[in-house]
């Protein structure tokens, strides 16, 4: 595997623990509770601001097209079935969140960070599944689990 993926993908991998370690045991709880509000949003930037620049550092590698936005980096990656259909999705919205958390954080609906923090975190680490694939130049085949989620 390329040296320089590795530590990103092992960042977040560290960051989705951090995630599941504070999964706090219902909304109310998570809603009365401002720091751990604010260190989930930070944690979920940094996750998806690594997702962002490891799947660039993909494309340069490949020397594929530049992406034209960062929710490009992912249909880009989609388009050389680097990254499933359902993965494309997931990560692009994933680009809409960080989008919310850098520049409308003051407007953030706490339901949604607290769905992502509670339902979502698997597509985080179905991208790093297929970032390794790539990386040990094997074939990326989706999760089972992964790809029969449904839809929200």
């Amino acid at each position: 595997m390329n040296e320089s993926l590795t530590p990103k993908l092992e960042a977040i991998e560290s960051y989705l623990t951090d995630l599941h370690d504070v999964q706090p045991a219902n909304f109310e709880a998570f809603e009365e509770d401002k720091m751990l509000r604010r260190y989930t949003e930070r944690i979920l930037h940094m996750t998806i601001d690594t997702c962002i620049q490891t799947g660039i550092e993909v494309l340069t590698e490949e020397g594929l097209r530049a992406p034209e936005n960062y929710h490009d980096v992912f249909i880009v990656l989609g388009e050389h079935h680097l990254l499933s259909p359902l993965l494309v999705k997931s990560m692009t919205l994933m680009v809409e969140l960080r989008n919310l958390l850098v520049y409308e954080y003051d407007v953030l609906d706490h339901m949604m960070i607290y769905s992502v923090l509670k339902k979502r975190l698997d597509d985080l680490q179905e991208f790093v599944r297929a970032i390794r694939a790539y990386g040990n130049k094997e074939p990326y085949t989706p999760s089972p689990d992964f790809e029969t989620v449904p839809e929200e």
